[in-house]
Formats: C-alpha cells, structure tokens, sequence
C-alpha cells in the first residue's frame, strides 16, 4: 500500500512518535543535556540519540508541515509513493529547488532541519545528518556573497538597551508602589545582558540558591544544562537582594517578555522580544574576547577563531558549533 496520502499518514505517526519518546525518557528522568552526553559517551556524537526525538508538539507541527511539502515534490517529481523510498537524492532536489526559487535563509534553514529529523526516523539518520550540514554551510556562503538575504534578527544597540533597562525600573517600583508586590523585570534583563542567557534561564529560572561566591551566579540552560558566569558586583548584590526577600524566583516569563518588548519601544529601539538581548550580549563578549586576545598578543586571526570559540560555548553550546557563530555573530566573524 502506498501513495501520497498513506506517506503523509505514515509521517504523521513517526513524528508523533518521535514526541512520546521524548515523553517516556522524561518520565524516566532523562534531561536534553544528559541524552547529548550519552550519546558523547556512546559514539563521541551528541546528537546519536537526540535525532529520534521530539521535544515539542510546536517543533512537531512545523516539521510536519515541511515534510509533507516535501513528499509532495518527491510523490510528483519522482512518483515515490512509500515513505521509506525517500531518500537523499530527493531530499538534495527539494532543497536545491527551493534555493532556486529564493526562499528566506530561515525558510532553508528550517527544511534542512526537519528532513535531517525525517533521516532519524527513516533509518538514514547519518545520511541525512550529512547532508543537512552540506547545505548548512551552502546556505551560509550564499548569504555572506550576499547571493541569499540572511534573516532579519533585531538586535538593539547597548545603549538602547540600558535605555529600557531603567524603564523597566521604574516600571517596577511603580508596581510596587500600586500593587505593594515587588517585580525584578530590570534585573532579569540586566541578567540577560551580562551573561547571555536565554529569558528563561534569566527569569523563572532563577532562585536564591543560584547565587555564588565570587560574583558568579548558576543559570539553568537547554536541557538542564547548568552554566556558572560571572556578574557585576552590583548585579550581584540586588539579586541577592531581591531574591532573599522574594524566594519564588526572580520574573514570570510571559510578563518579562510582554514588558521588555514595551520598555524597548519606549526607548526608541524596535520592537523586538528578550532573544535580542541574548545576541546584543554575545556580540559585546565577542567583541572583548577579540581585543583581550589581541592584547595578549594572538594574531588577528586565531584571536578571531578563540573568540568565536568562547562566544559559542558562553551561549551554551560546543565551541566548535558553526551554525550557532553564523546566528549570533556577524557573518564574518
């Protein structure tokens, strides 16, 4: 049996089934970071059991409506009618078609995203995992000859920034004044500037006892991952601050987001959400990295390549992870 509609149905179920193994893992107390780490542990390859996995029905809607996309232009362009007959010759074709029609760097970065997953779920996993990261490095070198727009990432300046940071000052002692409830948006996002975590890792996930000696203070990242960094002294000291009379956590979530998006219109700056805090602090770390090694006297070369390497590893990622410099950092870096 087979045809267009069957492969669909086919795909629909082992993307579903792809999410419940996530579900079952997590119920065993499996965490993201752990099952990177064994898959390190098995094949030296952190994505050896991450490939089969769905962690979110948002992540599983969008693939599903690639892939389907896909077996269209494989059903009608080669008459594959079974799932399993999809291979990567189909999937090098649908992308070099779609380069061809000149979709958005995002758009392409997105479909080879979602057939390396449909590779997992297919027994091609390396094969497919190879040619994602072929086209991965095609897509970046079309945007840096400037033959395919990159993706519009707002990012507000570090004055602008700092600007609505002390909106969201004052904006929390108003709420306090009102309410009688203290609020810590501002030091969420100073908290974001400084170390480039992600809103999450900055907000809900913040408690008393992430504070350490030293200045540093112990961030939540993906997966469970915990990353220690270092904070003013003065940032330091309101967390504290804040924090032992507020041991609940430092912001909710949706409330910081729908804020700073507000205080960064009122500065002047565009409206944009909390993950341009995340890629205006990489840059600023960048940029000091760069000129600490420079000072040291590395050529300029390698102290581009240490910078970018450190860059990647503060986001929380291995200092080697390409596609992360190419999203956070300017193309040239």
């Amino acid at each position: 049996m087979g045809g267009l509609s069957q492969m669909k149905a086919d795909l629909h179920d082992r993307l579903w089934n792809a999410q419940q193994r996530w579900f079952e893992m997590r119920d065993q107390g499996w965490t993201k970071y752990a099952i990177k780490t064994e898959g390190i542990r098995q094949a030296g390859d952190p994505n050896l059991l991450m490939r089969p996995i769905l962690f979110t029905g948002r992540t599983r809607t969008t693939y599903e409506g690639v892939l389907k996309c896909f077996l269209e232009f494989a059903h009608e362009k080669f008459e594959v009618q079974r799932l399993d007959d999809v291979g990567t010759p189909h999937a090098r074709a649908f992308l070099d078609d779609a380069i061809r029609r000149g979709l958005a760097a995002k758009t392409l970065q997105l479909y080879r995203s979602a057939l390396a997953k449909l590779g997992a779920l297919t027994g091609q996993s390396a094969s497919f995992a190879a040619l994602s990261v072929k086209y991965g490095d095609r897509i970046r070198d079309l945007v840096a000859s400037e033959h395919l727009a990159g993706p519009e990432r707002a990012t507000p300046s570090l004055e602008v920034a700092h600007e609505a940071v002390e909106i969201l000052r004052e904006w929390d002692d108003r709420h306090r004044l009102r309410t009688g409830r203290p609020r810590a948006y501002h030091l969420a996002a100073r908290l974001q500037i400084e170390t480039a975590a992600r809103s999450v890792s900055a907000s809900t996930r913040v408690t008393l006892g992430a504070l350490k000696d030293g200045h540093r203070i112990a961030l939540v990242g993906k997966g469970g991952r915990i990353l220690e960094c270092e904070v003013s002294p003065d940032l330091h000291a309101a967390l504290r601050r804040f924090l032992t009379a507020n041991p609940g956590g430092l912001a909710d979530l949706p409330g910081y987001r729908m804020a700073w998006r507000r205080a960064i219109q009122t500065a002047g700056g565009r409206i944009t959400g909390t993950h341009g805090l995340r890629r205006r602090s990489i840059r600023e770390f960048y940029g000091d990295e760069y000129r600490r090694l420079l000072a040291g006297g590395a050529a300029p070369d390698v102290a581009r390549r240490e910078a970018r390497a450190r860059a990647v590893e503060r986001l929380g990622h291995g200092r080697d992870r390409r596609e992360q410099a190419a999203c956070y950092l300017d193309p040239a870096v």
